[in-house]
């Protein structure tokens, strides 16, 4: 019984010549609108392509053997009804060839055919979980007992900042976490010392860093949901069975919040250029934290009157109060999480942290090289390093520190006619390159 599409589903199978993303629920379909979409480019009457010039990528071993029976199951079935067609019989036999497959396979079929490329041992193995668990903690007590020998300063300061008591356990743990996340980045070493960065305060002051200026723009988007809730209060007390008598404490509250948020509406200024020249003068918007941190510190909320009124209804009064007390947790929570300090006291912690954070990211840079040559000298690759292998064989940086891709990724570009991906979301960063290397979006 062949499935009928929806006009959604039927303009997802049909477009073609752009990028194209679907969203939608789970169970909603898309698997099989995927499938009917490869189908139809290889079955299409005026312009047919193979099945294996598509690479379609899945996420998991159970995915690819699912979509590969079904495009099979697919293509027999129009075979079925037209069993002279050769190009049909073609694609039948193609499919077992086809790059229906994860993004590990993907990368292992690269490197396997590529590995010259990038002067890797043909002979190398995917070490299992238990080993290369093994193998990171011996590198991982060599790395740090050889910086202890050093008594370099810094490593003791970072130790001692990061460490939980005595023992050095919590310090491995962020340094694995912090390798671990390294890894999902394309460079994962230019990644690290990029962090060196975030704890250094530019000339402008801590509300110019990217990590502020999104406290900021949160607390007002918060702000305004609490004017709204206030307003929807307000609301109830104006109806005849509502709590009237909360109406002026209401209202002098929303005026407050309303201040309050006017407060952290950035101001535009016109900044001078080199030397102080009007010549490359820009706008920048501007924030002060410690007026923020103050206004906050002045909220204040009086008690809600207690008067009764028999014409009052009970639900709409505990509604204006709960409403009220979301409000006052909304922004306590704020005032705690954000603006509970001043700006010379967060510079003079992101002072003490950015010496402990530069160290740590000394010892990262320690252990993945010290890791990545144990691995070497065993020949052995983990997923990371699958990944890795297969962007060096596909993507170089030229003079100018810009990713390129290789002729090896050139002749990938050209050899397929479409790349379609499930479960796109799951992608990272690095599988991101990977593939957008081979599609060209590279050069967009």
């Amino acid at each position: 019984m062949a499935i009928s599409f929806t006009e959604k589903q039927q303009q997802v199978i049909d477009t073609h010549g752009c990028n194209l993303l679907v969203s939608a629920a789970a169970g909603s379909g898309k698997t099989a609108v995927l499938v009917e979409r490869i189908v139809k480019m290889v079955s299409d009457a005026e312009h047919p392509v193979d099945i294996d010039r598509l690479l379609v990528v899945t996420f998991t071993n159970a995915a690819a053997a699912e979509m590969r029976e079904r495009i099979s199951r697919a293509l027999n079935d129009r075979l079925a009804a037209d069993p002279e067609n050769e190009h049909l019989q073609r694609q039948v036999t193609l499919l077992h060839n086809a790059q229906i497959t994860t993004i590990d396979s993907f990368c292992l079929f690269v490197l396997r055919n590529q590995f010259h490329t990038i002067g890797l041992d043909p002979g190398f193995r995917i070490g299992e979980e238990g080993e290369l668990k093994l193998i990171r903690q011996d590198v991982l007590s060599r790395v740090l007992e050889n910086c202890y020998n050093q008594e370099d300063p810094a490593f003791l300061h970072c130790m001692e900042y990061f460490s939980v008591g005595s023992r050095d356990e919590a310090v491995e743990e962020v340094i694995l976490k912090l390798y671990d996340f390294a890894m999902s980045y394309p460079f994962p070493e230019q990644w690290l010392m990029e962090r060196k960065k975030d704890y250094q305060v530019p000339e402008q002051g801590v509300e110019s860093l990217l990590w502020m200026k999104e406290c900021f723009n949160r607390t007002r988007l918060l702000l305004q949901g609490c004017v709204t809730k206030l307003e929807t209060a307000i609301h109830l007390c104006e109806e005849p069975d509502g709590p009237y008598p909360y109406a002026p404490l209401l209202e002098r509250e929303k005026e407050m919040v309303e201040a309050l948020l006017r407060t952290c509406c950035p101001v535009r200024q016109r900044q001078p250029g080199s030397g102080g020249s009007p010549e490359g003068a820009e706008d920048r918007t501007v924030w002060d934290y410690d007026e923020i941190a103050a206004a906050f510190g002045a909220l204040q909320f009086d008690r809600l009157p207690s008067k009764k009124d028999e014409t009052i209804h009970p639900m709409k009064r505990e509604m204006a109060k709960s409403i009220r007390n979301e409000v006052k947790e909304q922004l306590a929570g704020l005032q705690k999480q954000y603006f509970f300090q001043t700006k010379e006291q967060i510079t003079t912690q992101m002072a003490v942290c950015k010496e402990a954070v530069d160290a740590l990211v000394d010892v990262t840079l320690a252990f993945k090289e010290a890791f990545d040559a144990k691995k070497r000298e065993k020949n052995l690759l983990d997923f990371d390093d699958i990944e890795h292998c297969a962007l060096s064989v596909l993507v170089h940086k030229n003079e100018a520190n810009e990713c390129e891709a290789t002729e090896t990724a050139l002749e990938y570009r050209s050899y397929f006619h479409e790349i379609l991906i499930d479960e796109y979301q799951d992608t990272n960063l690095v599988q991101e390159y990977l593939l957008s290397c081979i599609s060209g979006e590279e050069e967009g």
